[in-house]
C-alpha cells in the first residue's frame, strides 16, 4: 500500500514565535539608571533613591538643601522627593536602607511628589493618528518599603489642607498622573524629629494625604507596613476642641489592591472619629481613610487586606469626585474583596455598588457597613456592637460566636454615597468622610424629599445566615419598618406605647417578600432591649417569611494575623509578577 509523501510547507508561511519578542508590556521595566541620590538618616540609617527609566530625581533637607555626594555621610532629614519626566511604562524609583549602628532601620520623609511633566498630550484627543502615543506621565512603580511617611520638620503643619475642612497638611504624596504600585513603609503621625514637637500636641488638626491620579493603565495598587493615626484635646474657657492627626489614601479609579500589616488609632473616650459615633453632636472627622473616588471613571477597589489589627479605618468607593456634587447611588462603585485578620475597632465601609467578599479574622467588632449588597459576611468570632445595613441581599453570612448589640438589616432603601460624602464648597460637606456617621435603622435620617425616614424598607431583602452562637440583644430584619409613619422627628427608638414602634409591634410594615432562613446554635436573649427596640425578649429575627433551624455550625475560615500569605496579583496585574520581592 502507498503511503502519501508528506510535502514540506515554506519556510515563509511557518508561524514565527519571535514575532512575539517586540511586545511592549508593563513588565518591561527600564533596567537604566537615570539618576540616584543617597544620604544618611538623623540617626545614622544610610539610604539610596534610585530612579529607573526616564525622568530625573531631586532630595532636599528640611531647609531646602539637596543632596549631594559632597553631604552624602552628614546625618539629616528628608524634607521633600520629588521625581520628573517620567513615563508611567517604564519608570521605576526604587529606595533601599542600610541600618546603621545606633538606626532603627526606618528613613523619614515628609513630601514625595512624582510631577507630570514627561510629554504633552496629543492637541486634538479626538484626532486619531496610528504614530500617536498618549502620553503618560504616571510612574510605574514606586518601591521603597523602608522609607515612612512623617512629619520631619521642627516646625507646626502651617498649610491648609484641600481634602478635609479644619485641617493642616503636614506631609503627602502626590502623583497627579498615578502610581500604578506605591510601596512603601506606612505613615506615622507620631514621628518628631528632634527639636520638634510631637503633632497631636500642636493644638491643631493635621493629616498626611496620599493622593494618586488616574493612572494611563492597569488600576492603583498600595502596599504599606502600617498606618498610625492619633487624637488629643485642648480645653479652653470655650470649651473642649479634639484635634485629629489623620491619614487619608485617596486614589482616583480603581485600587486593584490596598495591603497593611495594621492600621492604629486612638479610640480613647471623646477622641474617636465622629464617623463611628452616632450621638456626636459636633463632627470630627478622623483616623485612617482609603477612598477611591470617580474622576474619567468611576470608583473601584478590589482588595482591602489588613493582616493585624485596624482601629479608625474608613473605606469608602465613590462614583464621583469627593470635590463634586454626589454622583447618587449607582451599581458602579463596588468593593470585591475586604479582610482584616486581627481584632477590629471602628471599622467602616461604604459600598454604594456592593461587596462581595467582607470578612474578619478575630470577629466583627464596632464595625459599620453599608453597602447596596453583600455575597459573603463572614466572622470567626462573631460580632459585638456592630451595623450591617444593605439594600439587597445578604447571600451568606456566618458568624463563629455570638451576635451581640447588634443590628443587622436587608431589604432597605439607603443613600449610601450621601452617607460617604457630600461636598459643599462653604463647609465642610457631610457624610463619614466629614465626620458624621451614616444613617442605620436606629439612628434614621428624615429625608424631606422621599419624605420618610432613611433607611427605609422596601420588598427586596434576604438573609442566609448562620451563627455558631447565641444571638444576645440584636436584631436581624429585612424589609420590615418599624415606624413607617414618619411623623416623629428621628431618633433612637422609644418604648412601646411610643409612636415610634419597635420591632415585633402591630404597626410594622412587613413587606411580603421578605425572608430570612438562619441557622443557630444558641438562643435568642433580647431581655436587654426588649420593651424598647423589640417587643418580646425572646425574639429576635424579623420578616415576612423567617425561618430558623437549631443546631451545630461550623465557624468560618477567615485569615487571621498574623497574615502571611503571598501577594495574589489580580489580572490586571499580571505584569507586575517577579518585579520585585515582598516582605
Amino acid at each position: 500500500m502507498s503511503t502519501r509523501k508528506r510535502t514540506l510547507s515554506k519556510r515563509s508561511f511557518r508561524p514565527l514565535a519571535e514575532g512575539l519578542e517586540i511586545r511592549q508590556v508593563l513588565s518591561s521595566y527600564s533596567g537604566i539608571k537615570s539618576a540616584q541620590v543617597s544620604g544618611t538618616d538623623a540617626d545614622g540609617d544610610k539610604w539610596t533613591l534610585t530612579l529607573y527609566g526616564p525622568g530625573t530625581l531631586n532630595v532636599v533637607d528640611q531647609q531646602g538643601n539637596a543632596f549631594t555626594k559632597d553631604n552624602a555621610n552628614t546625618p539629616d532629614l528628608i524634607n521633600t522627593i520629588t521625581v520628573a519626566g517620567t513615563v508611567t511604562h517604564s519608570s521605576r524609583l526604587v529606595g533601599t536602607v542600610t541600618k546603621g549602628a545606633n538606626g532603627d532601620g526606618k528613613v523619614f520623609f515628609q513630601n514625595l511628589n512624582i510631577q507630570n511633566n514627561g510629554a504633552y498630550g496629543m492637541i486634538d484627543s479626538t484626532w486619531i493618528d496610528r504614530k500617536s502615543t498618549q502620553a503618560q506621565n504616571g510612574i510605574a512603580l514606586v518601591d521603597m518599603p523602608d522609607f515612612w511617611l512623617g512629619h520631619t520638620s521642627t516646625a507646626t503643619p502651617t498649610t491648609t489642607s484641600q481634602v478635609h475642612s479644619g485641617f493642616d497638611l503636614a506631609g503627602g504624596i502626590t502623583a497627579p498622573e498615578g502610581i500604578n504600585v506605591l510601596r512603601f513603609g506606612g505613615v506615622d503621625v507620631d514621628y518628631t524629629p528632634a527639636g520638634g514637637t510631637i503633632l497631636a500636641a500642636t493644638g491643631q488638626s493635621n493629616e498626611f494625604v496620599v493622593n494618586l491620579g488616574l493612572p494611563a493603565t492597569t488600576g492603583t495598587s498600595i502596599i504599606v507596613d502600617s498606618v498610625n493615626t492619633n487624637a488629643s484635646s485642648t480645653t479652653t474657657s470655650s470649651g473642649t476642641t479634639v484635634n485629629q492627626q489623620s491619614v487619608t489614601f485617596l486614589v482616583t479609579g480603581r485600587v486593584n489592591l490596598f495591603q497593611a500589616n495594621e492600621i492604629n488609632g486612638n479610640t480613647s473616650s471623646g477622641l474617636a472619629p465622629t464617623q463611628f459615633d452616632s450621638s456626636a453632636t459636633t463632627t470630627k472627622a478622623g483616623g485612617t481613610y482609603l477612598v477611591s473616588q470617580g474622576g474619567d471613571v468611576t470608583g473601584q477597589i478590589g482588595y482591602v487586606r489588613v493582616g493585624g489589627n485596624a482601629t479608625n479605618f474608613t473605606t469608602m468607593a465613590l462614583a464621583s469626585s469627593i470635590f463634586s456634587a454626589s454622583a447618587g447611588d449607582t451599581l458602579d462603585p463596588k468593593i470585591t474583596n475586604f479582610m482584616i485578620g486581627g481584632e477590629t475597632n471602628n471599622v467602616m465601609l461604604l459600598a454604594p455598588g456592593g461587596s462581595r467578599d467582607v470578612s474578619f479574622g478575630r470577629g466583627m467588632d464596632n464595625v459599620v457597613i453599608n453597602s447596596a449588597w453583600i455575597s459573603h459576611l463572614h466572622a470567626n468570632r462573631g460580632a459585638v456592637n456592630s451595623k450591617v445595613t444593605v439594600s439587597r441581599t445578604i447571600d451568606n453570612m456566618k458568624l463563629g460566636s455570638d451576635l451581640v448589640n447588634s443590628f443587622i438589616q436587608s431589604g432597605y432603601s439607603q443613600g449610601i454615597t450621601a452617607d460617604a460624602n457630600t461636598f459643599s464648597s462653604l463647609s465642610g460637606g457631610g457624610g463619614a468622610f466629614n465626620g458624621q456617621a451614616p444613617a442605620n435603622i436606629d439612628n434614621r435620617t428624615f429625608n424631606d424629599f422621599v419624605g420618610q425616614s432613611i433607611p427605609s424598607a422596601h420588598g427586596g431583602g434576604g438573609i442566609n445566615a448562620q451563627i455558631a452562637g447565641s444571638v444576645v440583644n440584636s436584631v436581624v430584619s429585612v424589609s420590615v419598618d418599624p415606624d413607617p409613619s414618619g411623623i416623629n422627628d428621628p431618633g433612637s427608638f422609644q418604648d412601646v406605647t411610643s409612636k415610634r414602634f419597635p420591632f415585633g409591634a402591630p404597626q410594622n410594615i412587613v413587606l411580603p417578600r421578605g425572608y430570612i432562613n438562619a441557622k443557630i446554635e444558641g438562643e435568642v436573649d433580647n431581655s436587654a432591649i426588649a420593651g424598647s427596640i423589640v417587643t418580646t425578649s425572646d425574639q429576635a429575627f424579623y420578616a415576612k417569611h423567617v425561618k430558623i433551624v437549631k443546631g451545630a455550625v461550623l465557624p468560618p475560615k477567615v485569615d487571621t494575623a498574623p497574615f502571611n500569605r503571598k501577594l495574589q496579583y489580580g489580572k490586571a496585574q499580571n505584569a507586575l509578577q517577579g518585579l520585585y520581592h515582598v516582605k
